[in-house]
């Protein structure tokens, strides 16, 4: 009966170790999954391509009301080219060490085919579109390298609302009593924690500098991708720059080290001083990284029974060899012992 329980027991072991295995395997499968999936975490990379530089995505948000303009993006641009010049790297032929934007929220009536609407509108600049390559419904990007700042992008939602289609390139509609060309129609980002942290309902992008002409709205948030040659450059380079803001380096913030550093500033990285309102793709990539330190000790736990399994079974094979070996050791001695007697007999017998 001792026997029998003694294998039942075992038995069961065994089950629930396996049933930790796999939950640790799917914890560890599902953090795969989530870690890269924001586009806007990944411009760094996008960017990087094959080269063998290389870069880091930095980001700076500004608290409210008392953001940067665009000369004061123009003075760092000049001075991070300084900073570069004197790290000894050199742009490749056509190409550059680094890339930008940056973005201010504002609130427009705008008028199309189907009526007026009230929405959330973004002034973007620089390379915003690299940086958040949402996916083009039709038509195409703005950029600052436009000609006229009169052209605006619209989500499919408000192209749906204004115009009840989103095949809208070259349509106009009107803000204020001013027209603008439609230049594309955009879909939102669909992975699910920007789903949960865009809650602004129908939105339109257009130029920062066709935004700030309506009213003076400083720039709330500046991303940069730039080359790295020593880990932390570009970010200091943002922060010395701009010591008000609230700045972090993206480009590996859902590693597993990372997100340890999530776990271990649980709470306090909720309290800030500065009042940053973070742009929605901020605030998925915070929640992003909150779901996957929850999966990281989910997979911990998951992971701790079948160590310390496989660790006591060490210690216990080990503990059965060096047994083993106390008893064979003084065997093989005596044994060899006796064969050096023998051979010692048989070799005094020869003579």
């Amino acid at each position: 009966m001792r026997a029998f329980r003694k294998r039942k027991n075992q038995i069961i072991l065994l089950i629930v170790i396996a049933a930790c295995v796999i939950g640790a395997v799917s914890m560890a499968m599902v953090y795969g999954s989530l870690a890269g999936k924001l586009e806007s975490q990944r411009a760094a990379e996008r960017f990087q391509g094959e080269s063998g530089t290389r870069f880091a995505q930095v980001t700076a948000f500004f608290p409210v009301n008392a953001g940067i303009d665009r000369n004061q993006v123009f003075n760092f641009q000049q001075s991070l080219e300084t900073g570069l010049t004197g790290a000894s790297l050199e742009a490749p032929e056509g190409g550059s060490l680094y890339m930008d934007a940056w973005s201010a929220k504002g609130t427009v009536s705008v008028t199309g085919e189907r009526g007026t609407a009230s929405v959330e509108v973004l002034g973007v600049g620089g390379e915003f579109f690299r940086f958040h390559p949402l996916y083009l419904r039709s038509g195409s990007y703005i950029s600052s390298d436009d000609l006229m700042q009169d052209r605006v992008i619209l989500d499919e939602e408000l192209a749906w609302q204004l115009f009840g289609g989103v095949d809208l390139a070259g349509m106009q509609v009107m803000i204020g009593d001013k027209p603008y060309q439609v230049a594309g129609v955009v879909s939102r980002e669909t992975d699910w924690a920007t789903r949960r942290a865009y809650t602004g309902g129908p939105g339109m992008f257009m130029s920062y500098e066709a935004l700030s002409a309506m009213s003076e709205i400083p720039i709330s948030c500046y991303e940069l991708v730039c080359a790295d040659p020593v880990s932390g450059f570009a970010l200091s380079q943002v922060t010395e720059a701009f010591s008000e803001a609230v700045t972090l380096e993206n480009s590996s913030r859902f590693s597993v080290e990372s997100i340890f550093g999530v776990i271990g500033d649980f709470g306090e990285r909720s309290m800030r001083e500065a009042a940053v309102a973070f742009p929605y793709w901020e605030n998925a990539a915070r929640l992003q990284e909150d779901y996957l330190a929850v999966v990281l000790l989910a997979a911990l736990l998951f992971a701790i029974l079948p160590s310390v399994t496989a660790v006591i079974a060490a210690i216990l094979l080990v503990r059965a060899g060096c047994k083993k070996l106390r008893r064979k050791v003084p065997e093989l001695i005596e044994r060899r012992q006796e064969e050096r007697y023998r051979r010692r007999e048989a070799d005094n017998d020869v003579r």
